[in-house]
């Protein structure tokens, strides 16, 4: 029995659907088992959320080495398809062709079915910005020029082609507010190329809450290629709250936007739950969490055990370490045998 799951196949199947498909943004592999058991459908990985965990600014300080221990990790964790940020690729053309090998080369084990499924990469993304590339929020980015950004699309589907035929590649392009005037003219034909140099989705930076210029990116591609699916970073950088209508789900979807993510989704609500808890702790003492522990009573996530799926390893170990079924047994704690 084959036991690969496509993912880059799944992925392309749900935006497939009317509705399209949402990507929950994660940092690390605990968030997107987290966001798996609330029913998220896909999971984003973004350059951003890795940087942050390191307390770096997503401003280029992160190599490809240890951006892709971070896509290993994840991809192991999840049934979901997974799109991961590549940046720029790392350099020119060529180390966007090593990057995207790496990437969409490996297989990986999750250990926890039966039996154990082999899964790779559903997509990445690379972006058209000068090295050292920053989080297109961040003033002072630059781009570089359309041919050269084509070159890097053409050299990375090839990989794709090579190695992973089923996986997505979205361009993303920050032309549009790189420099004042932003060109969403530039950002169209930038992504009508990539298209056409072989990339499956397009999308385009933005760094304003703008309807405006999303409906005039969606009109100005599907203008000239009609069904080529585009992608949408719904970003918490930027103050959504704030707009007196702001671009829901379902409208950028009809805008053909099939796939749409909160890039730093996990990020803001761990920060924000972290940050009242260690309060909480430092006023109430114990109370906090004893009030922790009712509160999670019942809760998807209230074993951390179960978490860091401690059955699943203890299962392991029994079946291939002698002696460890009885020990388990025996010993106190976590799955030994009820008193």
């Amino acid at each position: 029995m084959d036991n690969r799951k496509d993912m880059g196949l799944l992925f392309r199947e749900l935006i497939a659907r009317p509705q399209g498909l949402f990507g929950f943004g994660v940092g690390n592999a605990m968030e997107a088992s987290v966001a798996e058991k609330a029913g998220t459908e896909s999971i984003y990985l973004g350059g951003y959320t890795m940087a942050m965990y390191k307390m770096l600014p997503d401003m280029g300080m992160m190599n490809m080495v240890e951006i892709l221990s971070e896509v290993s990790a994840v991809v192991r964790s999840t049934s979901l398809p997974v799109i991961a940020d590549i940046d720029d690729g790392y350099g020119n053309a060529l180390n966007s062709i090593r990057a995207a090998s790496e990437f969409l080369g490996r297989e990986f084990i999750d250990y926890s079915t039966n039996p154990w499924t082999v899964k790779k990469l559903a997509g990445l993304h690379i972006e058209d910005q000068k090295f050292p590339k920053r989080c297109g929020h961040i003033a002072g980015k630059e781009v570089v020029s359309r041919e050269e950004f084509i070159g890097k699309i053409k050299a990375v589907a090839k990989v794709r082609d090579t190695l992973s035929k089923n996986s997505v590649i979205i361009a993303r392009t920050d032309v549009y507010h790189s420099e004042r005037p932003g060109s969403m003219e530039e950002a169209i034909d930038r992504a009508v190329a990539s298209a056409e140099a072989g990339a499956d989705l397009a999308w385009f930076e933005d760094n304003k809450p703008s309807r405006e210029s999303a409906c005039l990116f969606a009109e100005g591609v599907r203008a000239r290629i009609p069904d080529f699916p585009l992608a949408f970073n719904y970003s918490p950088s930027l103050p959504w709250f704030k707009e007196a209508s702001p671009l829901t789900f379902d409208e950028l979807t009809m805008l053909g936007y099939k796939y749409i993510f909160i890039t730093i989704a996990a990020g803001h609500a761990s920060s924000y739950s972290v940050y009242e808890y260690a309060r909480e702790i430092k006023n109430n003492g114990a109370q906090a969490l004893w009030d922790s522990q009712k509160h999670k009573v019942g809760h998807p996530t209230e074993s951390h055990h179960k978490m860091a799926k401690v059955p699943v390893w203890q299962k392991l170990e029994k079946e291939f370490v002698p002696g460890s079924g009885e020990k388990q047994k025996s010993g106190e704690g976590f799955g030994s045998r009820p008193a």
